[in-house]
C-alpha cells in the first residue's frame, strides 16, 4: 500500500517513483531483524533496562526542543536528524515509558487502592514526558500514551473512583490545549464542519470520504486509486487508510479492522498469560501497555480517516509510511514476542 499510495508523489517530488517503498522496505527488514533479536531475550530484563530507556527518552524529548538539533517540520518540532535518516523521539517513548509505568506499578501493586501511595508515583514520571511532548507539539501521541497509561492503571485494579480524578483532570487539560491552541481549536472546527471550508482545513477529510466512495464494496483494484494523485494529502502517510478503502474497498477496510482486532487479541492473552501462567506482574502490564498503545493508535488512525474524530495526526501502525515508527513498531513486536516465549523458570 505504500508503494501504490507513494509512487506518483515520489515520482514527482523525487525523480524516483520507488524512493519511499525502498526506505520503507529497509526498515522493515531492520525491524524485522531487531524483534527476531529482542525476542530471544530474558523479558525480564525489560524490568532493569526500563529506568535507563526512561531517561535516554528525556534526554531525546529534550534535544529536540534544542535549535539546530531538533527539526521542524509542518509547523512542529518532532524530528531528531541523525545522518541519512530522521529519528521520531515521541515513538521511542511510546515503548520506554510503557516499560518504565510497567515497572512502576509492578512495584506498587499492593498500594494501588490509595492514590497517594499507589497511583501517584506511577502517574508522576509520566507528566514530564507529557510535558515535552506537548512542547513541540504533539498532542496525538500524548493523548495516546495517556489513554495507554489509563489502561495500564485499570487493568492493575486501581478503582473506578481513583481513576475519576486523573481523567477529569486529562479532559480539563486537553480541553483548555484545545481552546488555547488556534490550530488544534481549528482542527475541531472542521471536525464538526468539514463542509465549511472544502477547498482549505476541511479539503483533507472531504477527499479521504471521496476515496471511501469511491472504493465501494470491492474497491477500484490495487494501484487503480484516483484519490492519491495529489487530491489527498498524506496519502502514504497518515491517510493511507482511505487509499486502502478506496483501492480495495469495503472488504479491504473490513481486512485491515480484522487483523488489529486480532493483534489485540493475541497481545492481550500474551498479558493474561504472564499473569495468571508466570506470576510476573510487571511482563502482565508491559504486554498490556505496549498492546493497548498500537491497538489505540490503530483504531485512533482509523477513526480518524473516517472523519468520526478530529485529525491528531498518528500514522496507520505497520501500514504508514515512516521508518522509525516501523522501527519501533515492530521492536514493540519483538518485546512482547519475547514475554510471550518466556517461562516460569526462565526463557525459552
Amino acid at each position: 500500500m505504500v508503494y501504490s499510495a507513494s509512487f506518483i508523489y515520489a515520482q514527482e517530488r523525487t525523480g524516483d517513483g520507488f524512493f519511499f517503498i525502498k526506505r520503507q522496505i529497509a526498515f522493515a527488514i531492520a525491524g524485522s531483524l531487531a524483534a527476531f533479536g529482542i525476542s530471544r531475550l530474558d523479558a525480564a530484563r525489560w524490568r532493569e533496562f526500563s529506568k535507563w530507556l526512561y531517561l535516554a527518552t528525556l534526554l531525546l524529548l529534550v534535544m529536540v526542543l534544542v535549535p539546530g538539533v531538533g527539526v521542524r517540520v509542518g509547523g512542529a518540532q518532532r524530528w531528531v536528524r541523525l545522518g541519512l535518516f530522521s529519528f521520531q523521539p515521541s515513538e521511542f517513548a511510546k515503548i520506554s515509558l510503557i516499560l518504565f509505568l510497567a515497572r512502576q506499578i509492578a512495584r506498587k501493586q499492593g498500594e494501588l487502592r490509595s492514590f497517594t501511595k499507589g497511583v501517584l508515583p506511577v502517574v508522576i514520571p509520566a507528566l514530564p514526558v507529557f510535558a515535552l511532548l506537548l512542547a513541540q507539539p504533539d498532542f496525538g501521541s500524548t493523548a495516546i500514551l495517556a489513554a495507554v497509561l489509563f489502561g495500564m492503571l485499570f487493568t492493575a485494579g486501581v478503582p473506578w473512583k481513583i481513576l475519576l480524578a486523573p481523567v477529569l483532570g486529562a479532559g480539563a487539560l486537553g480541553t483548555m490545549l484545545i481552546v488555547t491552541s488556534p490550530y488544534r481549536m481549528a482542527r475541531l472546527m472542521t471536525f464538526l464542519d468539514p463542509w465549511k471550508d472544502p477547498s482549505g482545513k476541511g479539503f483533507q477529510i472531504l477527499q479521504s470520504l471521496v476515496g471511501f466512495h469511491l472504493g465501494g464494496f470491492w474497491g477500484a483494484g490495487l494501484g487503480n486509486g484516483k484519490e492519491k494523485l495529489f487530491f489527498l494529502p498524506e496519502a502514504h502517510n497518515d491517510f493511507i487508510f482511505a487509499v486502502i478503502g478506496e483501492e480495495l474497498g469495503f472488504l479491504g477496510v473490513i481486512g485491515v479492522v480484522g487483523v488489529f482486532l486480532a493483534f489485540f487479541a493475541r497481545g492481550l492473552r500474551i498479558a493474561w498469560r504472564a499473569r495468571n501462567g508466570l506470576q510476573d506482574g510487571f511482563l502482565f502490564h508491559a504486554a498490556v501497555g505496549l498492546t493497548l498503545a498500537i491497538g489505540i493508535q490503530a483504531f485512533v488512525n482509523m477513526a480518524v480517516v473516517l472523519g468520526l474524530v478530529p485529525t491528531k495526526g498518528l500514522t496507520l501502525p505497520f501500514v504508514s509510511y515512516g521508518g522509525s515508527a516501523l522501527l519501533l513498531e515492530l521492536v514493540a513486536v519483538g518485546i512482547l514476542l519475547g514475554i510471550a516465549r518466556a517461562r516460569s523458570d526462565g526463557p525459552l
